[in-house]
């Protein structure tokens, strides 16, 4: 899913989805992918997303988007 990014140091800080802005917490992990630059994220609410980041085009795509961890183990 294409998404709208704003950069900050070539690293993303906020992201829409759907009509919501998500700041970003954390960037927990960032590689290269090809010629596409991969960023694993951390919002406030402690799912974690990756984007996907074309630089030739400038596209951003949501790549998957994962739960807040458990704060306890079961």
């Amino acid at each position: 899913m294409r998404i709208q990014v704003q950069c900050q140091r070539g690293e993303p800080r906020t992201f829409r989805l759907g009509e919501r802005w998500l700041h970003v917490i954390s960037v927990l992990d960032r590689a290269a992918e090809n010629s596409l630059q991969r960023f694993r994220l951390l919002v406030a609410d402690g799912r974690e997303f990756v984007l996907r980041h074309d630089p030739r085009s400038g596209d951003w795509r949501l790549a998957r988007v994962h739960p807040p961890r458990s704060r306890y183990p079961e």
